[in-house]
């Protein structure tokens, strides 16, 4: 194999994309480059570049990882665009996520499980749902997680109301349209709507 390519990335703080065979597989530092003794245009051994990639491509992926993960929970697409930015190709990312999966280090049902019950009580099942798949969470995890956590008639819809009106018995039969109307708007269920006022609609 030939390396055809040393790329010093701009602001990169010495750090040097290295091309093999005119194709981009991982980031080096120039020290590294020193020690492997890399060089645009030399050879590199089977055994040489699996050296390089588990010894030091791949535990420095993973130590980003971990460090992207050690101040906040994330869903496993997140961490994907994390690596990407970082510089890690598809391979190296999966290889990553094989080892952060192994030791559960991210969880797409505990991220979803942990939304849901710090924000329930102040937006919409159809919101937090909607926020969930845009994070790549799949919808089996999501609906498992409302399952497990979410109670729409005890927390979000009795907040909304309460900041309408203290006393639903005393609201008119238009009053209580108008109610309804604000609280579809929100993203609340009709029926569950129904049920807070009554059968008065």
């Amino acid at each position: 194999m030939i390396i055809t390519k040393l790329e010093r990335i701009e602001n990169g703080k010495g750090k040097i994309k290295v091309y093999i065979e005119d194709e981009y597989h991982f980031i080096l530092y120039q020290k590294d480059l020193n020690n492997f003794r890399l060089e645009e245009n030399s050879s590199i051994t089977e055994i040489q570049y699996q050296d390089i990639y588990n010894n030091t491509v791949l535990r420095r992926a993973k130590q980003k990882a971990l460090a992207i993960l050690k101040y906040m929970d994330r869903t496993e697409q997140e961490l994907i665009m994390k690596l990407k930015q970082y510089g890690c190709t598809e391979i190296l990312t999966q290889d990553v996520l094989e080892y952060i999966n192994k030791y559960h280090y991210i969880d797409d049902y505990r991220y979803a499980a942990n939304y849901i019950r710090f924000r329930k009580n102040s937006k919409s099942k159809r919101q937090l749902s909607m926020e969930l798949s845009q994070k790549g969470i799949a919808k089996e995890d999501i609906e498992q997680a409302f399952a497990d956590e979410y109670d729409e008639e005890d927390g979000a819809i009795k907040k909304a109301i309460a900041k309408k009106c203290r006393d639903i018995s005393i609201l008119t039969y238009e009053e209580k349209q108008k109610l309804a109307a604000s609280l579809y708007r929100k993203g609340f269920k009709m029926d569950i709507i129904q049920k807070y006022l009554k059968d008065n609609l």
